[in-house]
């Protein structure tokens, strides 16, 4: 690649990266906050909220953590009374996650932050670019996953 034709601001992921910082600026993270939670715990709540029961493994793959980051929020967020795991019927050896009542409150207010996230992020977009750009990232998912 010609280094005088690179442009750093031109790149998918410099992109993606500054859009990621300035919804964070931007939203106000202070419910959150009061349970002391990092990025993987988060997504890790997120991620069982929404999808349910799951193994440590499908957990990983669903939150896009790697199976050491899913275990180390695992253990956090079972120490912290928020996810409850119990040994797995069909193979002793493994475990289902699923969130307790307090977890559920967490994930209650998780998918608000996700809401709130998304509605500053997105205000300015007229309902059929939002389809458009939603269209174009799964594309680049489909790119990257093959």
């Amino acid at each position: 690649m010609d280094s005088d034709a690179f442009r750093l601001e031109k790149t998918l992921t410099y992109q993606l990266h500054q859009l990621a910082k300035l919804i964070d600026r931007r939203v106000d993270y202070s419910d959150i906050q009061r349970i002391a939670l990092n990025a993987g715990e988060g997504r890790t709540i997120a991620v069982l909220g929404y999808y349910g029961t799951l193994s440590v493994i499908q957990l990983a793959r669903l939150a896009n953590l790697d199976k050491s980051q899913a275990s180390r929020a695992v253990v956090s967020l079972v120490g912290k009374g928020i996810i409850e795991k119990r040994s797995d019927s069909r193979d002793a050896r493994a475990f289902e996650l699923f969130l307790t009542e307090a977890g559920q409150l967490v994930y209650t207010d998780i998918v608000d932050l996700i809401v709130q996230r998304n509605e500053v992020a997105l205000k300015s977009l007229t309902p059929r670019e939002k389809q458009t750009l939603f269209g174009l990232f799964s594309k680049i998912h489909q790119n990257l996953s093959q």
